[in-house]
């Protein structure tokens, strides 16, 4: 791989000379859409651009970012005599890939994916690879958008919000990415076509729902970011322009907890939180267990959506759990899933009103879930006046009874495809940041005080500045995969495997867009189908994340070799926090096997089921670390020797390729800098 370099703004700037475009508006009229192509014309500067229709204007105005690439900064006017309706805002572009991503071969060309959701698959694909699609749409339903579907057909890709085209021979990138305010879903498709008869081009989509414009209303659009340059530096500085502008909420400091999920599952009492709370308060005292807060998940409630109507184990006991919790020197953190509620909810049953309906009146599924009763979840409709009131005494409840650390879950909820707002001027996007914006609000209202809140289940552009922290990755598990991941055909399926993955390939997000949340660490050798290898794995890549840093075990039955990893786990947590993650070949392999971070910490992983040695480019690592340091003013590599977290191996980055290895399936090392 060749060497790079720095920022280059004569080789890295896109010149806006070679982007053609073509948009086309899509607009509703009652059941039916129609098509409107907007005319080009005439401004006298490529600078700005218009384009016009009898229905809408859209302005643009080109602008170069200093340190990054190009701007395009869109807005959009109702020129007619009534309200329009939008669904979508297109941009076919005419020019061939060459265009965007010079002298790559459409075989060298890998092309990552970022999905919808937290869930949602994130990865890079190379040009013959087939995006998968689920067989069955319950399964897309909660890990996909359905209005972006995987194509199941090769070459031909998508992602949202951005992607990052590489060519694999020289690392040379091309960078397209959504800008703030945020308040429409942006898609990239690549059509990419391997033989050269076939022109490969580009689709860009504003996703509006079905946005009520009134006449002479101009609406802003998300800026389009474009830019040139190396796989690592290009996606650093994406996120730092995005953080720049679009003033998001990064706590100072990272956050330890203990979740009841994934050991307990549905299966809660007071009685398991209160004898945590006590082994979690000796691991503290005893062995230095850093624990923020202790948060109750799933299983207080009688349904999803009556989160006021209390299992019998429950009644009456909220309040004083959040102050037995306080009173152990932790803070009271629970789960909501706000903007679901299942079949047999009695808010559903009383107000049936409440769901989100499709143009027909048919209320829109959102799921199906093994652990809820009915199974069958809908999205609510959260603008609907009495829904807002009843959100709103929600909140101010359970932070009443002392809860101000909230993970909200299942956030997709609100803003489905095909849903008719009871409000029809708010997009998709803005429905979603409206209901996060109602319970920051009433949170901080009622309790005077800043409150936490995660988002998971959370289509992403719409936590920047609404949530502090957001689950990047599916769900963990005490397994590496579900077996029936396979059969199907996605990749959010629950477990090790996915949730490591999309945790690490989404690591340039941590702090500058919020805390990542890379799902719990459960610290338990028995009573878990991971393999001791598979079980460390899961640990170094956390930690390595420098993200949120949370348990989920049962702490009473933790013997003296399990809690002893706690410290360590603790210090390369905190130490990588303040550095940022580089998956140095994200874009060669779905599952990336050499991880560094700048704060002086680099995995190994073997994320096969075969003995494999892992092999390096050990200029390029260093060099790429001090290059994306240098974006962020973060710490810098240090020198090339390294020693193994757990063992005290030694390693010496010395020449071109170093080898690691063999590895035995799913194992994993984990190094640290040492000072030269």
């Amino acid at each position: 791989m060749e060497s790079s370099s720095t920022y280059s703004a004569d080789r890295d700037r896109i010149s806006w000379d070679q982007i053609s475009l073509a948009p086309v508006l899509m607009l509703k009229f009652g059941v039916t859409r129609r098509t409107v192509r907007l005319r080009a014309q005439e401004t006298g500067t490529r600078v700005r651009l218009v384009f016009d229709s009898e229905y809408a204007r859209l302005e643009g105005r080109w602008s170069d970012v200093p340190g990054f690439g190009s701007r395009l900064e869109l807005r959009l006017t109702n020129v007619a005599d009534e309200s329009i309706r939008i669904t979508r805002l297109t941009f076919p572009a005419e020019g061939g890939i060459d265009v965007y991503a010079s002298d790559i071969r459409p075989q060298d060309v890998c092309f990552f994916r970022n999905g919808y959701q937290s869930w949602s698959t994130a990865r890079s694909y190379r040009s013959k690879d087939k995006p998968l699609r689920p067989w069955l749409q319950l399964v897309s339903l909660a890990s996909s958008n359905l209005a972006n579907l995987p194509s199941n057909v090769p070459g031909l890709f998508s992602s949202e919000m951005y992607t990052v085209i590489t060519n694999r021979g020289t690392d040379d990138a091309f960078l397209v990415g959504q800008g703030p305010p945020f308040d429409q879903f942006f898609y990239i498709t690549l059509n990419l076509y391997r033989k050269a008869e076939r022109e490969s081009y580009f689709e860009l989509t504003y996703d509006f729902g079905r946005k009520m414009v009134l006449p002479g209303e101009t609406i802003e659009l998300g800026a389009i970011h474009f830019a040139r340059g190396r796989t690592h530096q290009l996606v650093h500085r994406y996120f730092r322009e995005v953080g720049r502008r679009a003033s998001p909420r990064i706590p100072a400091r990272n956050v330890h907890g203990w979740c009841s999920w994934y050991y307990y599952y549905t299966k809660i009492t007071p009685e398991i939180i209160r004898e945590n709370l006590e082994s979690l308060r000796r691991a503290r005292d005893e062995r230095g267990a850093k624990i923020d807060f202790v948060q109750i998940d799933d299983g207080y409630q009688r349904a999803v959506g009556d989160w006021l109507a209390l299992t019998p184990p429950f009644e009456g006991q909220m309040e004083r759990l959040a102050d037995e919790i306080r009173q152990a020197g932790f803070s009271p953190g629970l789960w909501l899933a706000p903007f679901v509620a299942t079949r047999k909810s009695e808010l559903l049953t009383i107000h049936p009103e409440y769901a989100l309906r499709d143009e027909h009146g048919r209320r829109i599924v959102a799921g199906f879930n093994f652990f809820w009763p009915g199974r069958y979840y809908y999205g609510l409709d959260l603008t609907n006046p009495r829904f807002n009131e009843y959100l709103r005494k929600v909140v101010r409840t359970v932070v009443g009874w002392g809860y101000s650390y909230l993970k909200c879950d299942f956030l997709f909820g609100a803003c489905l495809r095909g849903g008719t707002h009871h409000d029809l001027t708010l997009s998709r996007a803005e429905v979603l940041r409206l209901g996060m914006r109602t319970i920051r609000e009433t949170a901080e209202a009622t309790t005077s005080q800043p409150v936490f809140l995660v988002g998971c289940g959370m289509p992403l552009t719409t936590g920047i500045g609404t949530v502090d922290a957001m689950r990047v990755g599916p769900d963990t598990g005490g397994y590496w995969i579900e077996k029936k991941g396979k059969l199907l055909r996605t990749g959010a399926m629950v477990g090790v495997r996915n949730a490591v993955r999309n945790s690490v390939v989404r690591g340039a997000m941590h702090r500058a867009l919020w805390l990542n949340d890379p799902d719990c660490l459960m610290l338990r050798s028995e009573g878990t189908r991971l393999s001791p290898a598979q079980r460390r794995t899961q640990i170094n890549a956390i930690a390595l994340s420098g993200g949120l840093l949370l348990y989920s075990d049962d702490f009473t039955t933790l013997d003296d070799e399990v809690l002893s990893e706690i410290g360590t786990i603790q210090r390369v947590t905190s130490d990588c926090f303040a550095g940022r993650l580089i998956p140095l070949d994200m874009m060669a392999n779905e599952l990336p096997s050499v991880i560094y971070n700048t704060a002086g910490y680099l995995g190994v992983f073997n994320m096969s089921g075969r003995r494999a040695t892992i092999t390096m480019d050990a200029a390029y690592l260093l060099e790429q670390g001090r290059l994306v340091a240098e974006i962020w003013q973060a710490p810098s590599p240090r020198g090339y020797r390294f020693a193994e977290v757990w063992s005290g191996e030694a390693l010496e980055l010395k020449g071109e390729k170093v080898s690691i290895g063999p590895l035995g399936p799913y194992e994993s090392l984990l190094f640290a800098q040492q000072e030269p």
